[in-house]
């Protein structure tokens, strides 16, 4: 499990690090960081409220120091973030939010049921435990907001949801007990894939495809964890190997420490690498820049046909270029060079994490077991 989690979380990182060496520095946001982050929380509000945003950008632009302007801009942010959406995106992140509740409630259920043992552990796995179910609604609040990702996203958590389930196992003794996926664990590659391109044709953009797997990994993974610790309070240590020697108590508690590794964190890592990649894959393929044929020539009166046709290579290219593509001053040195700079860079760091997937996985075939 360790060594998958390693690959997509180096993937996620090659991709955002792509992301900032191949844009030019004259493309990216203007502004401090403070502000550029407000900006973005602004653009999070319903239309009620987007004079309330609008005047908060103007307070901050009247601030002076970078703590001051920090804390003002992560107060905004906050308030932005916990306001709840308009419309069918708070139904929908009310029900998220209830998921994620009763997830949290049945594991405390669960732990006073078996009397599981308490240590100062057991109080850091609850601190964790809800930092990441707060994490996935402040999350989802957000993803809610954006125009056009509520229905793609919501749609493709359940497709998600259903792909682990028929994975896993639809009964809480299989869900459980089983050994390993089975055979349908094919459904957890596709089911991102098809969220991912499903989601960019939807929206027409890759950012819309992204940010519609990003919420169906939100809505899947509370969805899963609350199925999966539904499944340990009622099975408890039902159809364990009693071979083992493990008490049900202990078998009741590593159950627990299962669902939140597996639900929580390995199918948000998988689900968000597999579907980013398939919207990034399909908004490339879908605005492929046709190849256009050269426009026809003019035939003068009485020319034969054969001989105009053999003649329009020629006469194309040796037409000179249009005045918005030639540069009297020709090409920038500086900006080649920042170019040429940063995909290096970037090669880099594609070959520096291939060589330490490679690595891992090697390690992993060869160790003893």
């Amino acid at each position: 499990m360790m060594p998958v989690l390693f690959v997509f979380v180096v993937g996620i990182a090659v991709a955002l690090i792509r992301r900032h060496f191949l844009v030019a520095p004259e493309e990216r946001p203007s502004g401090d960081a403070p502000a550029r982050l407000l900006g973005w929380a602004v653009g999070l509000l319903a239309e009620q409220r987007q004079q309330w945003g609008q005047a908060m950008i103007g307070e901050l632009d009247s601030l002076d120091g970078r703590a001051r302007r920090w804390r003002f801009a992560l107060g905004c942010v906050a308030a932005a973030a916990v306001m709840p959406p308009w419309g069918r995106a708070a139904a929908a992140l009310g029900a998220l939010m209830a998921i994620a509740a009763s997830g949290g409630g049945l594991v405390a259920y669960t732990h006073m049921h078996y009397r599981l043992h308490t240590d100062g552990w057991t109080w850091v796995g609850a601190v964790i435990l809800v930092l990441l179910l707060v994490g996935y609604i402040l999350g989802g609040s957000v993803l809610l907001r954006r125009p056009g990702v509520t229905g793609p996203g919501l749609v493709g958590g359940l497709v998600v949801a259903a792909a682990w389930l028929a994975a896993g196992g639809f009964t809480f003794n299989r869900w459980l007990n089983s050994n390993g996926l089975g055979p349908s664990q094919w459904l957890l590659l596709l089911a991102p894939i098809v969220v991912g391109a499903g989601g960019t044709l939807w929206g027409g953009s890759a950012a819309v495809g992204r940010r519609a797997v990003r919420l169906a990994t939100v809505s899947a993974a509370l969805g899963i964890y609350l199925y999966g610790i539904l499944a340990v309070a009622v099975v408890g240590a039902t159809g364990h190997d009693p071979s083992d020697g493990w008490t049900t108590a202990q078998i009741v508690d590593d159950n627990l420490g299962n669902q939140a590794v597996f639900y929580l964190i390995a199918l948000p890592l998988m689900t968000a690498t597999i579907g980013w990649a398939a919207a990034a894959a399909t908004a490339r393929l879908r605005h492929r820049p046709a190849a256009t044929a050269p426009a026809a020539l003019p035939a003068p009166p009485g020319a034969d046909p054969a001989l105009t046709a053999a003649l329009l290579p020629v006469v194309t290219a040796s037409r000179p270029a249009p005045d918005d593509l030639r540069s009297p001053a020709g090409p920038n040195p500086a900006g080649v060079t920042a170019a040429r700079q940063r995909r290096i860079w970037y090669v880099l760091v594609l070959c520096a994490a291939l060589a330490a997937v490679t690595f891992l996985v090697l390690i992993t075939f060869l160790h003893p077991r």
